[in-house]
């Protein structure tokens, strides 16, 4: 049966400007509350293994944000990383499903973790719901529980109901993920967020996010937080090697590298090779470097402060209250991106 619901994601729509009664953009808050933990900035680093270890959680942290790390290493490498951060209380550690999640968490949480991402793909499944139901009977509400990865309101209430405090929402919006190509599954990431938004947890936009306006677009439409990866890929804080390679002007670049963790190169590192039941669902690329990561973030940050005045919201929560989306043409969209170079050269010529 072909479903009549209409999927939209970041470019297919603009928010419209609304009166402004801010005298500054600096007087806006961009503080996110889950439970007893104040986030001053609504950003969160990807747990991906090119993205969040050491460095990149400390940096995002005395920003303001949260981090993630990823979970592709030993639980003994796991936590002495963890005991080595700057702020522990707000990094949070992955768990898979497996038959070491659970160990993996125990040692963690010993170690001082007050955070735990419930990390799978497809989080809308029997297992991920057990896992949850195991931390939360285990460890009651001395822990953040987020959960994910989920597209749908049945899915997020899935895992609120199994106690879930945090639903991360986003499958096969990620820059680096092939899930829609190699499946045919998915849910375009607007679309997404606004369904997960109408159940009561806070919510985390996971992929999608290539602009300060779609962080702003994700934001108004029901995250609590964006997560970022690829924007955050090839910053100075990222893990693993800086290399040069020539451009096309024969001139020395250079890169690091970034990956989905489904993708082939990240299954042989950690699971020792590609399984024949399985096709990878994510890519590996080579991403310039861009310096440090605090430069994204401030800019980042730049424009959802901005965007939080052409809505007239001093908050958060009061740009999800009177954001009004509008769909727009791909012409629309096109007017919206710097093109005075464009018109320069047809007058010149």
């Amino acid at each position: 049966m072909l479903s009549t619901t209409r999927g939209l994601t970041f470019d297919d729509v603009i928010l419209i400007p609304g009166y402004n009664g801010i005298r500054s953009r600096q007087d806006v808050s961009t503080d996110v509350i889950v439970g007893d933990r104040t986030f001053h900035i609504p950003i969160v680093s990807s747990n991906m293994d090119t993205i969040t270890e050491i460095e990149m959680a400390n940096a995002v942290t005395n920003l303001g944000g949260m981090s993630i790390m990823h979970r592709f290493m030993t639980i003994e490498a796991n936590v002495a990383m963890f005991k080595k951060l700057q702020n522990p209380s707000k990094v949070g550690i992955s768990i898979g499903i497996g038959d070491e999640s659970m160990p993996r968490a125990e040692a963690l949480v010993a170690a001082g973790a007050q955070i735990i991402c419930v990390d799978v793909a497809h989080g809308h499944s029997k297992e991920v719901n057990r896992t949850v139901r195991m931390l939360r009977e285990k460890w009651s509400n001395n822990i953040l529980i987020i959960a994910g990865n989920v597209a749908t309101y049945a899915g997020a209430d899935y895992l609120a109901a199994a106690g879930a405090d945090v639903i991360k929402v986003g499958i096969g919006s990620g820059s680096v993920c092939s899930t829609r190509i190699k499946t045919g599954f998915g849910v375009p990431q607007l679309t997404a967020l606004q369904e997960c938004h109408k159940v009561d947890r806070c919510i985390i936009a996971d992929g999608g996010i290539r602009t300060p306006g779609d962080a702003v677009k994700a934001l108004a439409a029901g995250a609590d937080f964006i997560m970022l990866g690829g924007m955050l890929a090839g910053t100075d804080e990222t893990p693993g090697e800086t290399f040069t390679q020539k451009n096309h002007l024969n001139q020395d670049v250079k890169f690091k590298r970034f990956r989905g963790m489904a993708s082939k190169e990240a299954q042989v590192d950690f699971m020792g090779g590609m399984a024949e039941w399985k096709t990878a669902e994510g890519v590996a690329v080579e991403v310039p470097c861009k310096g440090p990561v605090k430069n994204v973030i401030l800019d980042v940050m730049g424009g959802i402060r901005s965007g939080l005045t052409y809505c007239g919201a001093d908050t958060i929560k009061a740009l999800q209250r009177k954001a009004q989306f509008m769909e727009i043409t791909s012409a629309g969209f096109a007017e919206g991106t710097p093109h005075a170079i464009g018109r320069i050269n047809v007058r010149q010529n």
